[in-house]
């Protein structure tokens, strides 16, 4: 004969399973997905940093600062921490980190 507690019990313990489980891969999708969203969010900030770097060379330089190692290391620092402040904030950003994510979140 079944005893329905013990019954009652293992459809108790597997239900919790289920919903542990549930848990641990929304968790996952959930970390998945922020890690998506850096990733795309550092694509277009080493992209702006292209584009800044690129600028760069356009503009002449001038007798204000002499120029040199100095100089140069940083403004590739400037270029650098302004490309990742415009990629990381959506009201300044070109919104290609929103469509890299978008298309690369339909892949997975």
């Amino acid at each position: 004969m079944i005893n329905p507690t013990n019954n009652n019990m293992a459809m108790f313990n597997l239900q919790n399973k289920n919903i542990d489980s549930l848990n641990a891969n929304s968790q996952i999708k959930n970390q998945r997905d922020e890690d998506l969203k850096k990733a795309a969010s550092d694509f277009e900030a080493v992209f702006v940093r292209q584009f800044l770097d690129l600028m760069d060379t356009t503009v002449t330089k001038s007798d204000f600062m002499r120029g040199g190692q100095g100089e140069e290391i940083f403004k590739s620092m400037l270029n650098e921490q302004v490309a990742q402040n415009i990629a990381s904030t959506p009201s300044t950003s070109f919104g290609l980190a929103k469509q890299v994510y978008e298309q690369m979140k339909s892949r997975l």
